[in-house]
């Protein structure tokens, strides 16, 4: 069984993913299978290529490559059609590995990713904890974060394609507790 972990940046799904783990569950995070494929000579070139400036001296910057992406829906989308399909693959050597594993996936509706999951747990959380969740692990200003967000969809398209909804605003314990009863 395959279980995707969904929510906007700042949202707590990677806290959420952590606790899971902590349950003793396989939990993956798509932006570290990307951050492997970064790394790929081949998939720098055709990075290299569909985003100019977005490659210094061999290697992606993040940095540019994100500016190009979140300033430009249609550049995200592109970038999307490029690197998802390589993320699924790594996905499915995984769970081909484990009897179930759960996923955190940061850009999931209109990737190929949206219909791959089993079961689909979105974390959801106000914007303005989102933001302040954003402030504080990337250091981000104000109105960075609140950009990031808007290239985003929304918790109520999110919660469309979610089986299971979990609403974290408040603290690290309250989280843990909700997680516990649905695992």
């Amino acid at each position: 069984m395959k279980i995707a972990i969904i929510g906007g940046i700042g949202s707590g799904k990677s806290e959420a993913a952590k606790i899971i783990e902590s349950f003793g569950n396989k939990v993956f995070d798509a932006d570290k299978i990307y951050a492997e494929i970064m790394e790929d000579k081949s998939y720098i070139a055709t990075i290299d290529k569909a985003f100019p400036g977005a490659v210094i001296d061999g290697k992606i910057d993040r940095k540019i490559l994100g500016s190009i992406v979140f300033n430009d829906k249609q550049m995200l989308e592109k970038l999307n059609l490029i690197a998802h399909p390589l993320v699924k693959d790594r996905i499915d050597v995984l769970s081909n590995m484990f009897e179930t594993i759960y996923v955190e996936v940061p850009v999931f509706v209109g990737s190929i990713l949206q219909d791959y999951f089993d079961k689909v747990i979105l974390i959801t959380s106000d914007t303005k904890y989102r933001i302040q969740r954003i402030i504080k692990r990337s250091g981000y200003d104000k109105e960075y974060a609140k950009k990031i967000i808007l290239s985003q969809p929304s918790d109520d398209t999110l919660q469309k394609y979610a089986d299971i909804i979990v609403i974290n605003n408040k603290d690290l314990i309250h989280l843990r507790q909700q997680l516990a009863k649905l695992i």
